[in-house]
C-alpha cells in the first residue's frame, strides 16, 4: 500500500486514553471461512467518539425513536398542564346549580336588562337641571335631575349627584291627571320631583332614588316564568316584590317594568281564583298561608288603587281582592286578632278564628291589607268593624314599658321585636292614639341607643321593617335619630348589581336569608321616604275619616 498516495485512508489512529473503550477480538470463523482470499478489503471509515460511544452502549434506531417520542409526551405534557393552571376553574355541575353559577347567572341578567334600560334612555332627549332649595320645578320626562345631599336628618355630604330620568312608566313617573286620582296618601311617589322633593325634606339623598333603581332591575331578573318571585311562600314574595315596585309608582303600564308587575299581578289573581275559600296562597292549609294572604292581598289592593293610572286590562284583580279582604274580616278572632292553626282544628285554610290565642306578628300583615282595602274606596262589608277590632287588640298589646310584645326577651314574639309593628299599626289606623304610640316610639328609642342598628351584628331585617316605617310617621326629632342609624345600613348592604348581601342577625325570626324576601324588605324601606305621607302631612287624620 503506498502511503503517500491521498486517496488511501490513514489508519485510525485511538485518542490516548480511550484504549479501554476498544472491543475485544471476536473470532468469526464463518466469517473467516467464506471469504475469498482475493477480495480486497474494506477501506476503513473514520467513526466519531460521540458514534462510538453510542454504539458502545447499545444504541440504535429503536432507542432513538423511543427517546425521540418521550421528549415529545414530555413536552406536551408540560404544554397541557401549563394550560390548566392558567385556566380559571368553571363552576358548572349539570345536576344542579352552585352558588357562583346561580350569581353569574344573575349578574349576566343584570347587566342585560340595565343595557336595555340604557337602549330606552338613549331615545329621550335629556336636560339637565339643577335644584338648589325646595322650589317648585318642571321636571318633563327625559330629563336628569341634581340635587343636592341636604335635608332633615340627611346624612352625607354637599356633592352633586346626577339621576337619569327616562319617561313616563320607565322611571315610576305618572301625569299630573293621573296623580290626581290616585288616594293623597299615594301622591308622593309617582313623579321624580315628588320623590327627589320628599326625599330632601325626609333626610333621604338621591342615592336612595338610585339604590331603588337599581334594585327593581335586580328583582326583575327574578321573576319565575309563571309570573311569581320566590322559590317557596311565592304568594308572599311575589306580594312584597310587587308592592316594591308600586311603591315607586311602577304600574302594568310601565315602559321598562310593566309586564313583570301585569305577570305578578296575574299571578296572583289565578292564584286566589283557584283556591275556593278565596285564600291567596299555594298551600292554603299551612300556617304560612295566613302571612301570604295577608301580604298579597295588601298587594293586590295597592294595584287596585293604581288600576286607574292605566290603560290596560287586569282583569279578576277586583273581584279576588275583595274577595280576599272579606276573608281576612271574616277570620278575625274576637281579640280581634288573627291566628293560624286552622288544619290542626280540621278547617279548610290556614286560619283559625275560633282560636283563642293571638299572633301580633300574622296581625300585621293583615291590618295592612286592610289598610289598602280602605284606601282603596271600594265599599267592603264589615271593614270599618274590623278596623275597629284590631286597633283595641294592638292597644292591648302594649306593655308598661311602653313596647308592644311579651316582656320576656327570649320568648317568641317579644316586644324588642314587634313593638314597632304595634306602633305603625295604631299610627295609620287609629284615632286619637298619640299616647300609646308615643310611648312605643320612646321605648324603639331607648333600645336602640343602646343597641344601635348594625347589619353584622343584629340584622333582623323583618323588624326593621317595621321600625323604619313607625319611625317614619313619628317624624321630627325621632326619625332623625332613627334615620342617622338606619340609612348607612342599607344603602352599604347593596352590592354592584344592585342586591343585598345578607346580614347577621341576633333573632333569628328576624333573619331574612332568602334573597328576594331580603330585597323587598330592604326595598321597602328605601322607599319609605315617599311611598307613604306621613299622618301629619295627610288630609285626613285617621283613615276613619275619610
Amino acid at each position: 500500500m503506498n502511503t503517500n498516495d491521498p486517496h488511501q485512508p490513514t489508519a485510525y489512529q485511538v485518542p490516548p486514553g480511550w484504549e479501554r473503550f476498544q472491543p475485544p477480538p471476536v473470532a468469526e470463523p464463518i466469517l473467516q471461512a467464506v471469504m475469498v482470499e482475493d477480495v480486497a478489503p474494506l477501506p476503513q471509515v473514520r467513526t466519531s467518539v460521540w458514534l462510538r460511544c453510542w454504539r458502545q452502549i447499545g444504541g440504535g434506531s429503536l432507542l432513538l425513536s423511543l427517546a425521540v417520542h418521550f421528549g415529545l409526551l414530555l413536552l406536551a405534557g408540560v404544554i397541557i398542564v401549563g394550560t390548566q393552571i392558567a385556566k380559571k376553574e368553571v363552576d358548572f355541575i349539570p345536576a344542579g346549580q352552585t352558588q357562583a353559577s346561580v350569581k353569574a347567572s344573575q349578574d349576566l341578567e343584570y347587566q342585560v336588562s340595565m343595557r336595555q334600560m340604557s337602549a330606552m334612555v338613549r331615545k329621550v332627549p335629556q336636560t339637565r337641571i339643577g335644584v338648589e332649595g325646595p322650589k317648585d320645578v318642571s321636571l318633563p320626562a327625559g330629563e336628569v335631575m341634581i340635587l343636592p345631599e341636604v335635608g332633615n336628618g340627611g346624612v352625607g355630604g354637599s356633592r352633586l349627584i346626577d339621576i337619569d330620568i327616562s319617561g313616563p312608566g320607565l322611571d315610576g313617573t305618572a301625569s299630573p291627571a293621573q296623580i290626581a286620582k290616585l288616594p293623597h296618601l299615594f301622591g308622593g311617589r309617582c313623579s321624580m320631583q315628588s320623590r327627589l322633593e320628599k326625599l330632601r325634606e325626609n333626610g333621604g339623598t338621591p342615592e336612595c332614588e338610585m339604590a331603588v333603581s337599581r334594585s327593581l332591575g335586580w328583582l326583575k331578573g327574578q321573576q319565575n316564568a309563571d309570573g311569581s318571585w320566590g322559590r317557596a311562600n311565592k304568594a308572599a314574595m311575589t306580594g312584597l316584590t310587587l308592592l316594591c315596585y308600586l311603591g315607586r309608582c311602577e304600574t302594568p303600564d310601565s315602559a321598562f317594568y310593566g309586564d313583570n308587575v301585569r305577570n305578578g299581578m296575574l299571578y296572583l289573581v289565578e292564584l286566589g281564583r283557584k283556591n275556593s275559600e278565596g285564600i291567596i296562597a299555594e298551600n292554603v292549609v299551612s300556617n304560612s298561608a295566613t302571612y301570604e294572604h295577608g301580604i298579597a292581598t295588601y298587594a293586590l289592593g295597592e294595584m287596585y288603587s293604581f288600576y286607574r293610572l292605566g290603560n290596560r286590562s287586569l282583569p279578576g284583580l277586583r273581584d279576588v281582592f275583595e274577595k280576599g279582604v272579606q276573608l281576612i274580616i271574616e277570620q278575625q278572632n274576637q281579640q280581634g286578632s288573627w291566628a293560624y292553626g286552622g288544619k290542626d282544628a280540621g278547617l279548610p285554610t290556614a286560619y283559625n278564628k275560633d282560636s283563642r290565642g293571638e299572633d301580633l306578628s300574622v296581625s300585621g300583615w293583615q291590618f295592612q291589607a286592610l289598610k289598602a282595602a280602605k284606601h282603596s274606596g271600594l265599599k267592603i262589608a264589615g271593614l270599618n268593624g274590623a278596623i275597629k277590632r284590631c286597633c283595641d287588640y294592638l292597644e292591648s298589646k302594649q306593655t308598661k314599658d311602653g313596647g308592644f310584645g311579651k316582656t320576656n326577651r327570649d320568648e317568641h314574639y317579644n316586644q324588642w321585636s314587634l313593638t314597632g309593628c304595634g306602633v305603625l299599626g295604631l299610627q295609620t289606623l287609629a284615632h286619637n292614639k298619640a299616647t300609646p304610640v308615643k310611648k312605643g316610639i320612646r321605648f324603639l328609642r331607648e333600645f336602640l341607643t343602646s343597641e344601635p342598628l348594625d347589619w353584622e351584628r343584629n340584622c333582623n331585617l323583618y323588624c326593621w321593617y317595621y321600625y323604619t316605617q313607625a319611625f317614619f310617621q313619628a317624624g321630627a326629632d325621632d326619625w332623625k335619630f332613627y334615620n342617622a342609624q338606619f340609612l348607612p345600613q342599607i344603602l352599604g348592604a347593596q352590592q354592584a348589581d344592585g342586591s343585598f348581601k345578607r346580614g347577621r342577625p341576633n333573632w333569628p325570626a328576624g333573619d331574612a336569608a332568602d334573597a328576594i324576601y331580603r330585597q323587598c324588605l330592604c326595598t321597602l324601606q328605601l322607599e319609605v321616604y315617599f311611598r307613604y305621607l306621613k299622618v301629619a302631612d295627610r288630609e285626613e287624620r285617621s283613615i276613619f275619616e275619610k
